[in-house]
């Protein structure tokens, strides 16, 4: 047997060192797996503990608050949690594992979080003690979920479940990213065929029309008025339309501007079905993360509250949340809140009785996914024509007023 050294973690602040005797380094990790510990780093004992990695220590400390070179994209995030959970699997040491992905990380910003994450975790740091400085890149359902990881020793679990959420998040998103690609190409090629109707074609026959000598019918007036109107002003067009997209979203940030704002989105036709399912579904698959990871549900809907895009049903949970320590059940306090379907809550109803309120969660996740798929569907099936249908009858009334006058002075010739 040979002898290695190493370092690892006894608890979320004790470090410890020493040798263990193993066939090899892959059973010496499983050894100090087994004690109870988290590894840190494990060479053999004829070699000396590998070296801190340029960059690491102090200057990460005095980095970490600095500004990030760039945004760290969602697709790169899941790539960082996805292939850290693949080496932590691997059996190779947290540190080990987060140097690697440092070498292969191409994201400018990511790649400083991955350096300053060394730092802390040699200087004696947990990783979710790590991945807390960076709140705008890793939310704190991730940090929490690895910090119970850690805690009851089964972070490669953890990261595999945060690994599967997050590709699920990205395959929900880009199934809904191409189902509007074609509607909203529609709308770009509309809007750029109708401006250049009006500041290249109508111009043009404006020269026409004033050599007729005759008096222009009222939708060619109007036309003309509004082609003036775009080609000498367009710079006030401008201005107007960023006010107004301005107010509406500085409408949008104080708290009680958006609860009306949301409850007004959820009670629109088809969208409001559409948002309310598909917040249904994040919140049980969510929920059903944290509980599979060992957090008590009142922590867990603590957690899963700033994961909601919506202040209506951020207020339910926090009720729901203060239902539950007055001593109701899950079931009761769900039920007293009109947002929640009845669908929802008798799942939970039966999964909380049973003791699997995890499954129930995720059935009613896959149930919500599938019935935002199938929204999606009808509201692209129903815009493509209703866009189609809106283009048209512009072309078609600007096409109408130009060749009007024509009609016009042809039948004062006959």
């Amino acid at each position: 047997m040979a002898s290695f050294s190493y370092e690892a973690k006894k608890g979320p602040k004790e470090i410890i060192k020493g040798t263990i005797k193993a066939d090899n380094q892959e059973a010496a990790l499983d050894k100090i797996n087994q004690m109870g510990y988290v590894p840190i780093s494990i060479v053999s004992a004829e070699k000396n503990l590998p070296e801190k990695s340029p960059g690491t220590g102090n200057r990460g400390k005095e980095d970490s608050h600095a500004a990030l070179p760039g945004k760290v994209r969602s697709k790169d995030l899941t790539i960082f949690i996805e292939q850290l959970a693949s080496l932590i699997k691997s059996k190779v040491p947290i540190l080990e594992a987060i140097g690697i992905l440092h070498e292969q990380i191409e994201n400018a910003a990511l790649k400083k979080i991955t350096l300053y994450i060394q730092s802390e975790i040699r200087d004696g740091k947990t990783l979710s003690q790590s991945l807390s400085k960076y709140p705008k890149v890793f939310p704190v359902l991730y940090v929490n979920m690895i910090e119970s990881g850690e805690t009851g020793g089964v972070l490669e679990a953890t990261l595999m479940r945060l690994s599967d959420f997050r590709n699920k998040e990205e395959e929900t998103r880009a199934k809904i990213v191409s189902a509007l690609a074609y509607p909203i190409f529609i709308v770009i090629i509309g809007i750029a065929t109708i401006f250049a109707l009006f500041i290249f074609v109508i111009p043009r026959m404006v020269s026409l029309f004033s050599e007729m000598g005759q008096v222009m019918p009222l939708p060619t007036r109007m036309l003309l008025a509004l082609s003036n109107l775009i080609r000498n002003y367009w710079y006030w067009v401008l201005a107007v339309i960023a006010v107004i997209i301005s107010i509406v979203k500085r409408s949008g940030k104080r708290k009680n501007e958006k609860i009306i704002f949301d409850r007004l989105k959820l009670k629109l036709p088809l969208i409001g079905d559409f948002m309310k399912k598909s917040l249904m579904a994040g919140f049980a698959r969510t929920f059903a993360l944290l509980l599979a990871n060992g957090i008590p549900i009142l922590q867990a809907i603590k957690i899963t509250i700033p994961t909601l895009d919506n202040e209506v049903f951020k207020l339910e949970l926090e009720a729901v949340h203060k239902n539950i320590i007055d001593g109701m059940s899950l079931e009761q306090s769900m039920k007293r809140s009109q947002w929640f379907p009845s669908f929802m809550t008798n799942m939970l109803a039966v999964g909380e009785r049973g003791g699997n309120l995890e499954e129930s969660l995720l059935d009613v996740a896959g149930f919500y996914e599938r019935e935002v798929d199938k929204v999606t569907k009808i509201i692209t099936s129903l815009l493509e024509p209703a866009i189609i249908l809106v283009t048209g009858l512009i072309v078609g009334f600007i096409v109408f007023a130009m060749l009007l006058p024509i009609f016009q002075l042809n039948l004062g010739v006959n």
